[in-house]
């Protein structure tokens, strides 16, 4: 670490990025800046992002997270003038899902058609697709035509295959991709998928256990390089990620082997054993993940059995996305100018986007925060509480229908807090981004009573680490994350947000007054009709139920703006 004192003097040497001070979204709030430590530099670094949905423009009401990205865009340059001075190998990954979340990818059609052209102005080495490019057919076919092919051999689908325009199966991107970089470290990178079941029908996902048998994986593990690079979006736990290190193990015991996960939305790391590792960068753009490994290039390794066990030196690090992390741990000196011309061009057209998008428009004042998993869903401060006794009553049911109604949505079709004040139409997309529709089937009451719990007979499971205890009240509310090497992950301190388990299934009040036998409309999202459909029949197996068209036109998202337009009407906040 020594080497800083020198930094800016060679900064000034070698400078090579043009410098415009201009950073963030107007309006973004900005954190109170804290101290940070330096981050620990090995011999390969790599910065990586996952599950960014769109976030581009930074989260504009939080100011931990406010960095948008064309601040993105100037760190990565100072990181690589760094990287370059100190001469040290840094490599920039992504691991896929790139919208669903935010009006800026949301608000076309197809998703993605003006935040993903932003998004390829950012250089990356190596990027995954995620399980959101898969959903729908043209989405799936625009990543294929459209952006795969700006990546060239960088975009990694080992396992994810499309039909093309002659029905011949076909990867979206690359199987694998072999590289050297500036300062000599040789890699070989894959990109793989979790088993996800529910893609378009125009693509196949291959099992990571199929995959890694294939004739063409096994003759790639035969190549003479230094270390082996996953990006997947797959979470680093599951058993695909370690199926795929394991058959890495298989042809090379000690080899050096990074895994950069995601699709769980949580900051984690993991050590597969002293040579193999595992990190995932949270979502929304909210976190970068930080990885330095040295002793990759051990000379004494070249025979790999006499290096089983041997450590590597690695650190990590989760960084929140503002600009005093980025001019913290990117900039020579506080001096420095922080905004890169592309930087700032990138942040310019993001504002311009959302501008000729319509998504800053106010449809309401919210009275209050909702928060998706801080509180339990029966507590009035949970959105869950809110959609469940006010939004579906109010925007969904059908009034004019003669049977009373309930109406059941899963939890995970809401996706993010409601801050109090201006409710806008970007804020549609950041809670609710899904266009799922309604279906319903009329039961008897004393059956539809009982679908809610039946559904729910599953608990829902979710990863959660108990937060480390915080009576700081200065800190403000943010990410504590455990993971295999304890606490201090986090490159900010926080206070611990306190996180809350949900039923996986919540519906609207159940109508009261009713008889047995008296029917009630059963509302559902159409997406599990394949879930509930085998408990209408367990119920009443003497009679056949169909699925039919519910409040045509009405979905989890428009179901938002109705309710507000109606509720919180009051558009100077």
């Amino acid at each position: 670490m020594r080497l800083l004192a020198i930094l800016p003097l060679l900064a000034v040497a070698a400078a090579h990025v043009e410098h415009v001070e201009r950073r963030s979204q107007p309006g973004a709030a900005v954190p109170t800046p804290v101290d940070l430590r330096p981050l620990e530099w090995g011999d390969l670094n790599v910065i990586s992002t996952t599950d960014t949905h769109g976030w581009l423009a930074g989260h504009v009401k939080e100011g931990s997270y406010s960095a948008d990205f064309g601040d993105f865009a100037s760190f990565l340059a100072h990181m690589r003038e760094q990287a370059a001075l100190r001469r040290k190998d840094l490599l920039v990954v992504d691991s896929g899902d790139l919208h669903d979340g935010n009006g800026l990818s949301d608000a076309t059609s197809p998703n993605g058609k003006v935040s993903n052209p932003i998004f390829e102005k950012v250089s990356y080495d190596a990027l995954a697709i995620g399980n959101h490019e898969l959903y729908l057919n043209e989405i799936a076919e625009d990543t294929y035509k459209n952006f795969a092919p700006k990546w060239g051999k960088k975009y990694l689908t080992s396992n994810t295959f499309i039909k093309n325009a002659h029905n011949k199966t076909v990867p979206i991107g690359n199987l694998y991709n072999k590289f050297r970089m500036k300062f000599g470290t040789r890699v070989m990178s894959y990109g793989f998928l979790y088993n996800f079941v529910g893609a378009a029908n125009n693509t196949i996902i291959e099992p990571s256990n199929v995959t890694v048998t294939l004739p063409w994986f096994q003759q790639s593990l035969k190549e003479d390089v230094d270390v082996y690079l996953i990006v997947g979006h797959v979470p680093i736990r599951y058993t695909e990620a370690k199926t795929v290190i394991q058959a890495i193990r298989a042809v090379h015991p000690s080899k050096p082997i990074l895994l950069f996960g995601g699709h769980l939305h949580v900051r984690d790391f993991t050590a597969y054993d002293s040579r193999a590792y595992g990190l995932s960068a949270g979502r929304f753009m909210e976190t970068l993940g930080w990885m330095s490994v040295s002793g990759i290039k051990d000379k004494k390794c070249v025979i790999e059995s006499s290096c089983v066990g041997k450590n590597l030196t690695v650190s990590r690090r989760y960084l929140d996305t503002n600009v005093h992390t980025y001019k913290t741990h990117s900039l020579a000196h506080p001096k420095q100018a922080f905004t890169t011309w592309k930087g700032s061009k990138i942040t310019k057209e993001i504002t311009e986007r959302r501008k000729a998008l319509g998504i800053s428009t106010v449809l309401g004042c919210a009275p209050q925060d909702y928060y998706l998993n801080r509180y339990a869903y029966t507590d009035n401060r949970s959105i869950l509480n809110l959609v469940a006794n006010e939004i579906l009553p109010f925007s969904v049911i059908d009034k004019t229908r003669p049977n009373p109604a309930v109406v059941i949505i899963n939890s995970g079709c809401q996706r993010f807090d409601v801050s109090k004040g201006a409710f806008t139409i970007d804020d549609t997309y950041v809670v609710s981004p899904f266009y799922d529709d309604f279906v319903y089937a009329t039961l008897p009451y004393k059956y539809a009573k009982n679908i809610l719990n039946a559904l729910n007979k599953t608990p829902y499971q979710k990863r959660s680490d108990t937060p480390v205890p915080s009576n700081n009240d200065t800190l403000t509310p943010g990410y504590v994350t455990k993971d295999d090497y304890g606490y201090g992950g986090d490159d900010w301190p926080h206070s611990a947000i306190p996180y809350v388990s949900s039923p996986n299934y919540v519906s609207s009040p159940m109508p009261t007054g009713l008889g047995d036998d008296d029917m009630v409309d059963v509302a559902w999202l159409s997406f599990f009709t394949n879930t509930i459909m085998p408990i209408f029949q367990k119920f009443d197996p003497n009679n056949t139920y169909t699925a039919q068209t519910y409040r045509a036109g009405i979905t989890t998202n428009e179901m938002w703006p109705i309710y507000v337009k109606a509720n919180w009407n009051n558009t100077t906040c």
